[in-house]
This record gives structure tokens, C-alpha cells and sequence, in this order.
């Protein structure tokens, strides 16, 4: 899905815990040192733009928040950053859409509730909505493709103009094509969307395949 030239750096944050605002405030707390990792220094390899990989973490009806967030990364560390909150908005904005149908892996409804407070505060209709019966983040890391692809199509109805995930745990990538062919509309998942956020970022407006419509999107 990348574009030819174009390589990856990952920093893991501690995160313990799924989904209590706890472990979210902890993890937004280590934030800093690990996108200090990836801005490097003249002795390490420095990347262009960070993306944040977390989903629930950046998820708030606080104007701005998430907002906020890539702020004080990129003042941090001197290029651009964008939580994957702030690039599904920027996704759906690129595609044209409004109405939207959205899911979570998980048991607990406290996320698809955040999910939809969020996504209803930036200006976008939370018309259908649905949930897995999944403990932690291990189990939801353990689903094969077709977990995700059912989960997203029971989304779809009349009313749905693209369907969402925000969990950068499950596994997407290779159903997103398929799916959007089924159902006939734009499938856009946390793990694209920054994807495709960052490389926009940074001038990179290469259509590439395997990310669905919105990598046909400049």
C-alpha cells in the first residue's frame, strides 16, 4: 500500500488496559518521548510525519482535542503529526460524506458511545451503528479478515454513505477493497485513513492500491 520510496517507523506507547479512560490518560502521557523517538536526531533516522495509531485515545467532544494533540506533537517534534481521530475526519471530508456507519470489536458499548459522540461533535451523522463481543485488544488482534469484513458490512443500509472503524487492532487491509465492491460505497478504516493522512501531510499524492476509494483521493 505504500508508495514506492516511501518507508515506516514504528514507536510503541504503553498502553494497559482497554479502553478506561485510566490507560488512555497514561498513554497520552508517554506520548511525548515516544514521538521524540521517531523525530530522531543528526545521529538517528528522522521521519517526515508521525501518525498516532490509536483510536480510542484521541477520541473527545472537547473542541479541538484531537486537534490539540498533533499540536503538541509536531511543536515537539518539528514536523507535521496526526492522530488517527483527526485523519478518519479528514477522510470522510476528502470522500464527500456526512452520514456514516461505524463499529467496534469490542464488547464494551463505552467506545462505539465515544465513537459517535465524536464523530456527531465534528459534524458527521452516526446513522448505523454495531459491535463485536470481544474482550481485550489481544482477542481483537487474533480476528481473521473476515471478522472485520462482516462486522462492516452489517453496517451498511439505505441511509449509510461509508462505513468506519476506528481500531487500529483489527485486521482490515484486505478487505476493504472487497467490501467497498459489495456494498458499492467507501470503506474507510483507522490504519488507512492515517495512512493516507500522512502521506498528504507530506506531498505524497500517489493512488495507490489496496486502500479502497480514498487513496484515489488527492
Amino acid at each position: 500500500m505504500l508508495p514506492s520510496g516511501v518507508s515506516v517507523h514504528f514507536s510503541r506507547i504503553p498502553y494497559a488496559g482497554t479502553g478506561t479512560e485510566e490507560a488512555q490518560a497514561k498513554m497520552l502521557e508517554a506520548l511525548d518521548s515516544s514521538a521524540r523517538v521517531l523525530a530522531g536526531s543528526d545521529e538517528t533516522v528522522a521521519v517526515d510525519v508521525i501518525g498516532l495509531a490509536h483510536g480510542s485515545g484521541t477520541l473527545s467532544t472537547t473542541s479541538g482535542f484531537d486537534s490539540m494533540i498533533n499540536e503538541r506533537m509536531a511543536k515537539l517534534t518539528g514536523v507535521p503529526c496526526i492522530t488517527m481521530s483527526s485523519a478518519i475526519l479528514k477522510a470522510l471530508k476528502a470522500l464527500s460524506v456526512k452520514k456514516i456507519g461505524t463499529a467496534t470489536p469490542l464488547r464494551t458499548s463505552s467506545m462505539l458511545e465515544r465513537m459517535k459522540a465524536f464523530m456527531e461533535a465534528n459534524g458527521f451523522q452516526v446513522v448505523s451503528t454495531k459491535k463485536l463481543d470481544l474482550e481485550t485488544h489481544y482477542d481483537v488482534s487474533g480476528q481473521p479478515p473476515e471478522s472485520a469484513y462482516r462486522l462492516m458490512k452489517s453496517l451498511n443500509n439505505k441511509e449509510v454513505e461509508a462505513v468506519v472503524i476506528n481500531n487500529a487492532n483489527l485486521r482490515t487491509l484486505e478487505i476493504i477493497e472487497p467490501l467497498e465492491q459489495d456494498i458499492g460505497k467507501p470503506v474507510v478504516t483507522g490504519n488507512t485513513a492515517l495512512m493516507w493522512a500522512c502521506l498528504r501531510a507530506i506531498g505524497i499524492r500517489d493512488r495507490v492500491t489496496g486502500g479502497g476509494r480514498l487513496f484515489l483521493q488527492n
